[in-house]
């Protein structure tokens, strides 16, 4: 029987692949973007496109599959005008990931994340909500996506000690592995890594990818399953995040890169990078011991099978 302890998987060696970008790959096959929560209903409005990409991913190798519950907190959809709807955009998020697994005749061997971010209306983190209803939110998402049957969280496009902290500690609880997905920059000098922090709001202040990792690490819940992941930058700086990293941080290290632009609410595809790019540098990034390999904004099937096929001989298997 195959081993679907993913943390055992991860202790062992295995290296493991993720599947690609939901809001993105929709934007591609012709769903309109919302401007308060990008991609989110399309949970409603587009249910079997939804199901098809995951579909897609999974026929292209991935093992661990990404809810669509990215956007789904309570600000973001109130922002969008569907507040009420909490509940059933996640619990919808869990069921399509998990009807498009059922419908495969793959072995089986699959993880669902529970996607869970720092997402605000109109990707402006001003707009997020105070510490306390911002912690309600993301209690509240972390409990829908695990009552649907998560196997891990996945924390994404963190940038701070604060809201990663609340991230970590609603996710904690479930005793569930948990992902902490940073999302970083270029700084200023052209040569350090920053987060997002910068871009995040108005007069946003550089925050250092290494200073911000130490302080989250120093303040692990006791007993977390943490893997720590480089999430939604570009290659290049992923690369050099990566580097950071692994100075700071001794366990599981996941790389899920973006490729192209966003000029909210939609991406710019004409930078994207071509799969054949893509399935090199993830081979040059696992020789480098990153165990998880995937992709974000940009990155659709065809990368994923261009890497599943450029790494087969690396990958886990039953």
């Amino acid at each position: 029987m195959a081993d679907s302890d993913l943390m055992r998987r991860l202790a062992r060696g295995d290296v493991i692949l993720f599947d690609g970008a939901m809001g993105t790959e929709l934007e591609r096959r012709g769903v309109p973007m919302n401007k308060a929560a990008w991609s989110a209903l399309a949970l409603a409005s587009h249910p079997d496109l939804v199901r098809a990409i995951h579909k897609d991913y999974i026929e292209a190798g991935a093992r661990i599959h990404l809810t669509h519950s990215f956007a789904a907190a309570r600000h973001v959809l109130e922002a969008a005008g569907h507040g009420e709807r909490v509940a059933e955009f996640n619990r919808a998020a869990v069921a399509l990931l998990k009807e498009s697994l059922a419908a495969t005749d793959r072995d089986g061997l699959f993880w669902i994340g529970g996607s869970v971010s720092s997402y605000a209306k109109g990707s402006d983190r001003g707009n997020l909500p105070p510490t306390d209803r911002l912690r309600a939110n993301l209690e509240e998402q972390v409990g829908l996506l695990r009552e649907g049957g998560v196997d891990l969280f996945v924390l994404e496009m963190l940038y701070d000690v604060e809201v990663t902290n609340l991230a970590v500690q609603a996710a904690a609880v479930t005793d569930l592995p948990v992902m902490i997905g940073f999302t970083c920059l270029w700084g200023e000098d052209g040569e350090s890594v920053e987060t997002l922090a910068r871009e995040m709001t108005a007069g946003g202040k550089p925050m250092m990818l290494g200073d911000v990792l130490r302080d989250v690490v120093a303040e692990l819940p006791k007993g977390v399953q943490a893997i720590v992941a480089v999430m939604h930058s570009e290659m290049d700086v992923t690369s050099a995040a990566l580097d950071v990293v692994k100075r700071v941080w001794n366990g599981p290290v996941a790389a899920y890169p973006n490729s192209g632009g966003y000029i909210s609410p939609n991406w710019q595809f004409d930078t994207v990078c071509a799969p054949e790019v893509f399935a090199e540098q993830a081979a040059d990034w696992v020789e480098r011991g990153v165990q998880i390999v995937g992709g974000c904004c940009g990155i659709g099937p065809d990368h994923i099978r261009a890497a599943h096929d450029r790494l087969a001989d690396r990958l886990t298997a039953p």
